[in-house]
């Protein structure tokens, strides 16, 4: 991911893929290429739901502090930069 690439020094990049079983799972990592990023599967929603999150491609931003927020209609480098900058 070019955005990770780019922000990886500064922000945490952790994919939580979710309501799945373990080979779809893995088989989501893989056709995403998405498996240098750490995984931590969901299985049962319990951390979507913590978070509100109700579908796919939902971007949970979590500060220093604790204070988080959640996207998914923009890019997420533009959000990461947007958080960066702010």
């Amino acid at each position: 991911m070019e955005v990770e690439q780019k922000y990886g020094d500064q922000v945490t990049f952790i994919g939580l893929p979710s309501l799945a079983d373990l080979d779809d799972i893995d088989e989501f990592i893989a056709e995403t290429g998405t498996s240098h990023i750490q995984q931590l599967p969901d299985i049962e929603g319990e951390v979507w739901r913590q978070f509100g999150v109700t579908r796919q491609r939902t971007y949970v931003y979590i500060n220093d502090d604790g204070t988080w927020r959640q996207s998914g209609y923009g890019s997420l480098q533009e959000d990461v930069e947007g958080l960066i900058n702010s």
